[in-house]
């Protein structure tokens, strides 16, 4: 797709980033959406209850397109999740987790232009590198890229990287949000699916940071929460039975690990 591609009517896209002690992150993860050749989109932070210098890093943009929304105390995952959803004005709403960042300046350019062409289309993703703390590119992932062939994978492997993600509000509107302090992504991605199609861009323009102090629990706690997932969709997705034993393999290895 060509990378100037012009927007005619240039909807706003709300951009949800959720921190919690991310001072060390922070920095590249919003530079890098102010590096976006598209412009018409309101970077919503919210801050869950953080005690490092945050506030400080976030206070260092001076642009009227960010506003920061504080909790006093830690409130967990879900409820910040459920209120960015709250506060997104969008047409399109994207996720930039404050770990990661958006490697390429025309990421968004890019999706809105996908879906400004492709109006069933309800998410669109992109593939992904994957990086350390330090930002080193340590690998890559890439997804199945239609919507049959993400139907047909969803559920055995999330198809979208949540920081890769722009979703269409009016089909964001029509599901329950985040319902899920776990895979909680996967859920919601699953029910939009219900209302429109499902694409990944065959490129890589998303860094997925992995590092020590990553929310991501891969172990029994994840594999509980993904089961009960998989028994609300069983009947309106492939391969549940597939997906069921490979997560059963999941919980059985995070308790052989105790």
């Amino acid at each position: 797709m060509d990378t100037n591609t012009k927007i005619a009517a240039s909807p706003l896209v709300s951009i949800l980033m959720l921190t919690y002690n991310r001072e060390r992150y922070l920095q590249s993860a919003i530079t890098s959406v102010l590096s976006q050749t598209y412009t018409n989109w309101e970077l919503v932070i919210i801050d869950d209850g953080s005690t490092d210098n945050s506030v400080a890093v976030i206070d260092s943009f001076n642009d009227p397109r960010i506003t920061y929304h504080t909790h006093a105390e830690n409130e967990g995952l879900l409820k910040s999740r459920q209120e960015s959803l709250e506060r997104a004005r969008g047409e399109y709403v994207a996720v930039l987790d404050s770990d990661d960042l958006w490697r390429a300046e025309d990421k968004l350019e890019k999706q809105v232009a996908f879906l400004e062409t492709h109006p069933h289309c309800v998410v669109v993703g992109t593939f992904i590198e994957k990086i350390d703390a330090d930002g080193n590119r340590i690998g890559t992932d890439t997804y199945a890229t239609t919507d049959t062939e993400i139907r047909d994978q969803i559920l055995v492997r999330n198809q979208f990287a949540h920081s890769s993600v722009l979703m269409r509000k009016r089909a964001l509107e029509k599901t329950a949000g985040y319902r899920s302090a776990l895979a909680e992504d996967l859920d919601l991605f699953l029910q939009l699916g219900k209302f429109g199609e499902f694409a990944n861009l065959k490129e890589t323009l998303t860094s997925y940071r992995i590092h020590p102090h990553s929310a991501n629990d891969r172990g029994a706690q994840m594999a509980k929460a993904i089961h009960s997932i998989l028994i609300r969709y069983k009947n309106e997705y492939p391969h549940y039975h597939k997906a069921l034993l490979k997560n059963y393999m999941r919980l059985f290895r995070a308790y052989l690990s105790f």
